[in-house]
C-alpha cells in the first residue's frame, strides 16, 4: 500500500534514516519534513540531505508543513516536540507513529490521551529483534524464579540524550511485570559509594555512552551457580526505520487507539 509520510526533525539521525528509507521505497512518498529555524540543514533538498539526487522538496522550518498533503507522520524527536506533534496530528486527524524516548509518566499519559481521536503507534524500539527479546525475557523471568538476580546493560552513541534508554526501561518493565512487580518500585538506576548489599528484587541498570554505537542491550540473570544472558545488537539504525514505516502503513487501516509494535506484528 502506498503512503505519503511526513518526518519531523528530518535532519536528525533517525530523521535522515527515515527519509532515506522512504525515498528508496517506490511504494512510498516523502510528503514533508521540517527542522528548527536555526538548524544549518534548513533549506536543503531532502534528497540531497540524505545523499540522493534532489527530489524538489526542501527541509523547511515550517512545523505546519508536516500536516499538509500527508497520510501519516513518523516522529523520532524529543518528548516536548512529540507532544506538540501528536496534539496537532489529532487536530488534523492524521495517524502518528512515535519512536521518541525519555517521556515522563505525565508526558506519556498526555500522548495516550489523543488516542481517542487518531491511531497512535508507540514503541521505544521498532526492531523485530527487540520484540522477540521481550518475549524471551518474559518466559525466562517466569521460569527462572525470584532467586535469580536481574541486571540490564545498554550502550548507545555519544549524542543520545536520555539515560537509561527507553528500550532498556522497556525490557526492565517486561521483567518486572513477569514477577508481578512495577519497575518504578524496584529499578536501581545508579550505584555509588557505600550503599549496602544488593536488594533482593531490584533490577539494576548500567549505561555506556560513546562513539557511534547504534544500540546494544543485554539482560543478565544471576544465581550462585550460573548466569544467563539475552543480548540484542543493532548494527544499523535502518532496522528502526523499517519497523516504524511498517507501523505507519499499518495505521492507515486502523481506527483511533493506542498501539504498540506488538499489535503491528500480529
Amino acid at each position: 500500500m502506498s503512503a505519503k509520510i511526513s518526518i519531523p526533525g528530518g535532519n536528525g539521525r533517525m530523521g535522515k534514516t527515515l527519509i532515506k528509507e522512504i525515498i528508496e521505497n517506490e511504494n512510498l512518498e516523502l510528503a514533508n519534513s521540517y527542522c528548527l529555524p536555526n538548524e544549518k540543514e534548513k533549506g536543503l533538498d531532502l534528497g540531497t540531505l540524505v545523499g540522493h539526487n534532489p527530489i524538489d522538496k526542501i527541509l523547511t522550518d515550517n512545523l505546519t508543513s508536516i500536516f499538509e498533503d500527508t497520510d501519516v507522520i513518523i516522529d523520532f524527536t524529543v518528548p516536548e516536540a512529540s507532544i506538540l506533534h501528536v496534539e496537532k496530528a489529532a487536530t488534523y486527524k492524521i495517524p502518528i507513529v512515535i519512536g521518541t524516548t525519555g517521556f515522563s509518566n505525565e508526558q506519556f499519559d498526555k500522548i495516550k490521551s489523543f488516542s481517542n481521536k487518531i491511531p497512535i503507534v508507540y514503541s521505544a524500539n521498532f526492531s523485530v529483534g527487540i520484540t522477540i527479546m521481550k518475549k524471551l525475557i518474559n518466559d525466562a523471568t517466569k521460569n527462572l524464579g525470584s532467586d535469580w538476580e536481574i541486571e540490564i546493560f545498554e550502550a548507545h552513541h555519544n549524542k543520545k540524550v536520555d539515560s537509561p534508554s527507553g528500550t532498556a526501561l522497556l525490557l526492565g518493565s517486561v521483567a518486572a511485570k513477569a514477577r508481578g512487580k512495577n519497575l518504578d518500585d524496584i529499578k536501581q538506576l545508579s550505584r555509588e559509594g557505600i550503599i549496602g548489599k544488593r536488594k533482593k528484587d531490584e533490577i539494576g541498570f548500567s549505561v555506556v555512552r560513546g562513539g557511534n554505537v547504534v544500540g546494544e542491550h543485554s539482560i543478565k540473570y544471576f544465581n550462585g551457580d550460573e548466569r544467563l544472558e539475552i543480548n540484542h545488537i543493532a548494527n544499523d539504525r535502518s532496522i528502526f526505520a523499517k519497523g516504524a514505516i511498517r507501523s505507519a502503513i499499518w495505521t492507515l487501516n486502523q481506527k483511533p487507539g493506542f498501539f504498540t509494535l506488538d499489535h503491528v506484528l500480529k
